[in-house]
């Protein structure tokens, strides 16, 4: 008996590729929830209000697949591997995945907060450049420079206060 799939189109062999991919996926979802870990994509740290962004265009650079962790806004669609979750995401990751076959892509939209990039725009491209092997891809980056809000608790502050205590 011949246990290997056969494909009669690039087009099926992907979706075979996909639905191998969002298995595993889904598979490592359960896991991670029955060993109470957490296998979600990182989220944008730019909404905690202790944390003050400036950010700045650095432009078009070659970046490191797998320093991108988290997402501005899809940490629904995507597990921390970039792998699919979501069946919706099907026909356009096999377009994403043929157009890097035959045309490439354009820079994908990054946020570099530290060492670490979150992505705005081009989730698909950054799941099949992980799921081919790629270690680097354009991205048109943002760099957000984090200062930590100084909160005054008044544990510095000198009391001006007399008191009656005696000493």
């Amino acid at each position: 008996m011949n246990m290997v799939p056969s494909f009669t189109t690039l087009r099926s062999f992907i979706s075979y590729q996909f639905a191998v991919l969002r298995m595993r996926a889904l598979r490592d979802q359960l896991w991670t929830k029955l060993s109470r870990a957490s296998s979600e994509l990182a989220v944008f740290p730019g909404n905690n209000q202790r944390l003050s962004l400036s950010r700045n265009l650095i432009g078009i650079q070659n970046i490191r697949v797998d320093r991108i962790v988290g997402t501005l806004n899809r940490d629904t669609d995507f597990d921390h591997q970039f792998r699919p979750l979501k069946k919706h995401c099907l026909d356009r990751w096999i377009n994403t995945y043929i157009l890097h076959e035959h045309d490439g892509w354009s820079p994908i939209v990054v946020h570099k907060v530290g060492e670490q990039y979150f992505v705005e725009d081009g989730h698909h491209r950054v799941s099949v450049a992980r799921m081919v092997g790629m270690d680097f891809i354009d991205a048109k980056v943002w760099e957000h420079n984090t200062q930590h809000k100084h909160m005054d608790t008044g544990s510095s502050a000198k009391c001006t206060e007399k008191s009656s205590a005696k000493v």
